[in-house]
């Protein structure tokens, strides 16, 4: 989730599209293999995705001040040697060149910061550069920073890399989250999808209730329309 530490999004899915992770056109794109969509739309093997894809930076989510209070601990001596912040701001809210990584998925940023994203600029980063120990503090970091408290704020912090920066129409994948069975999202968001974090489209880390409370989850539930 060298120069710059660009980490396309660690929040969820990866910030930037990923032209080689899709079969389709913007607007409407198939899954080319994977186990699943993200929100429910498929299972894999060519099933459609339906939703709109955004290119940079109308894909980025930035949080605003009130989405996105800065932490009272300093950030980590990586996270602004390897110039994080340039990209992704001083607290990781996002910015013009690089989207919001607050609250990430511990796993999945670490096999993005490690691999890198294709056709991105995003470059992996190797332990000689950043430790394993650096990485945890980073990751760890931005976890630990003041949450939203509303819907729309939750929505964005959790899901707008991905599902639309602004509304859960699509964003950097083509997949719709908006009014789906809060059933669906539910089990979604607590199950992931798909088992190849390179898959775009076919991917999506999970968040169990100690990463996403249950009531926060019912405010996103509320955002997006659920059923």
């Amino acid at each position: 989730m060298s120069g710059l530490m660009t980490i396309g999004a660690l929040s969820g899915c990866s910030g930037d599209p990923d032209p080689g992770n899709t079969n389709g056109t913007a607007g409407t794109a198939t899954a080319g293999t994977g186990s699943g969509t993200a929100g429910g739309t498929g299972t894999g093997g060519g099933a459609p995705l339906t939703g709109t894809q955004l290119q940079p930076p109308a894909s980025y989510t930035v949080l605003s001040s009130a989405e996105a209070p800065p932490s009272t601990t300093p950030a980590p001596a990586k996270y602004g040697s390897l110039v994080c912040s340039s990209c992704h701001g001083a607290n990781g809210e996002g910015g013009l060149s690089g989207p919001e990584i607050r609250h990430v998925s511990a796993d999945y940023a670490k096999w993005i910061v490690r691999n890198g994203r294709a056709n991105t600029s995003m470059v992996a980063f190797d332990a000689a550069s950043l430790t394993d120990a650096e990485l945890t503090e980073i990751i760890a970091w931005l976890d630990a920073q003041p949450r939203p408290t509303t819907p729309q704020g939750l929505y964005r912090d959790f899901c707008g890399n991905c599902h639309g920066p602004m509304t859960p129409s699509g964003g950097a994948v083509p997949v719709s989250a908006q009014s789906l069975p809060t059933a669906t999202v539910t089990t979604t968001v607590r199950s992931g999808e798909g088992t190849d974090p390179s898959m775009r489209n076919a991917y999506m880390p999970k968040f169990d209730a100690t990463a996403l409370t249950d009531a926060e989850l019912a405010q996103i539930n509320t955002f997006l329309g659920s059923k």
